[in-house]
This record gives structure tokens, sequence and C-alpha cells, in this order.
């Protein structure tokens, strides 16, 4: 088992911040683009980075928001993010079998705008070429044996983010769905006037509990295609 390079685990990381942080992480990219759009934002753009999974996934979310006394909101989330299939990421080689991402942040944002004030968050994955760390049957269950992640910190007042190692940490956990099964086929973008982030995603897919190392309020198992393009730094 291994961790992901470099721009593996940036791409990851902005999924994760955009997909994985549903309360507060959509609210803030649509005040952040609009503020962009009044704000007339003219900086150059980087080149494209994709990155392209197509298999079967789990996630494990939990996360709260509280709005405070000096007109910011601040958020606290973690999440956990299965994946068992095919992965292409720009400028690396095609990769084939499990990954295991865990992510928990806090993050204070101006509640009227978005505007970032400050965030500070444990994120790592586990990448493995065989299919050791889970357990799939079907859209029906998932089990995530127990696995150590190396974590990086990232530490963030406004845009400028500084990374740190912050040693390690085991998750596990049992995936169980119910209900029907839903079919989802869509895009979204996210434009600054900087950056651009680019989500599509063609998937069935049913909500799950779950049972581990987080107390997850929202969970899914999802099977399919999911693509991630962007110009924004990482």
């Amino acid at each position: 088992m291994e961790g992901p390079s470099t721009r593996v685990r940036g791409l990851l990381e902005q999924r994760n911040r955009g997909l994985a942080r549903p309360i507060a992480g959509r609210a803030t990219f649509a005040a952040l683009a609009a503020v962009a759009v009044l704000a007339g934002s003219v900086a150059a753009a980087s080149p494209a980075q994709t990155f392209k999974e197509s298999g079967t996934s789990a996630f494990a979310f939990n996360g709260d928001c509280t709005a405070n006394t000096d007109g910011t909101t601040t958020c606290e989330n973690q999440s956990i993010d299965v994946f068992e299939g095919t992965a292409k990421a720009t400028g690396e080689p095609n990769f084939k079998g499990d990954r295991v991402c865990y992510n928990e942040s806090t993050d204070t944002f101006v509640t009227n705008t978005g505007e970032p004030v400050e965030s500070h968050s444990l994120f790592g994955c586990t990448l493995d070429p065989g299919t050791d760390m889970l357990t799939i049957d079907g859209l029906t269950s998932i089990t995530l044996e127990s696995t150590v992640i190396t974590l990086t910190q990232v530490d963030c007042l406004g845009e400028v983010c500084t990374e740190t190692p912050d040693g390690t940490t085991t998750v596990e956990g049992t995936w169980t769905a119910f209900g029907p099964t839903f079919r989802q086929k869509g895009k979204s973008m996210f434009d600054d006037g900087t950056c651009r982030q680019l989500d599509a995603n063609k998937s069935q897919s049913r909500q799950a509990s779950f049972d581990g190392t987080i107390v997850a309020v929202d969970a899914s198992i999802a099977q399919g295609s999911f693509t991630f393009k962007t110009t924004c730094p990482f």
C-alpha cells in the first residue's frame, strides 16, 4: 500500500473539498463565484488537470455548521471515501485497485459572501493496487478493513495555505445500503474568474448506513464513472 503522488493527492483533496462537504462547500463555492463576477477578476488560469474514476465507491460524512456572532460561519466535517476500480489523473499512469481517503476539516468563512477566513484540515489517501482493503457486494454493502492512512495537515489563512505532515490515522467500517436505487447523470461547474472546476458523473447509487470510525449523518454506495477537471492550483 502507498500514498498517492502529490498531484493525485491534490486533485483528490479538491474533489473532496467540493463534494464531501455539501453543507458548506456548495454554498461557499456559489457565493465566491458571485463575488468574483462582481469584482471582475481577470487572473490567468492554470493548465487543466483531470481526474477520472470508474468503478464502485462509498462515502460517509459527518458535519455541521455554526453561525458566529462576528458575521462568520464555521463548519466542521469528517468524511471517509472509498473506491475500487480504475482511475486516471493527468500526467500519472493508470491505477487499478482500491483507494481509501480520510478528511477532517474546520472552515470559517464570511457568511454573506462566502469569503474564506481560515481553515484547518487533515487529509490523506492510501492506494492498494490489489483489492485487499475493500469487500464489495454490488450496491448492497461494502466493508473497509482496518487501513492506516498517512495524513497531511493543511492550514489556510484567507487564500494562503501551508502543508505539513501530520502522522497517521486508522479507518474501518461497513456500509449497508437501503432503499431504492437512484440513477444520476449530470455535471456542475465552479468558476471564480481565476480558476474553473468541472464535476461530471454518470452513476447509480443507494443510500446507506455506516458503522465504523466516524459517526456518519450521511452515507451512500455508488457505481459508475466520475470526472473532475480543474485549472485551480493545488
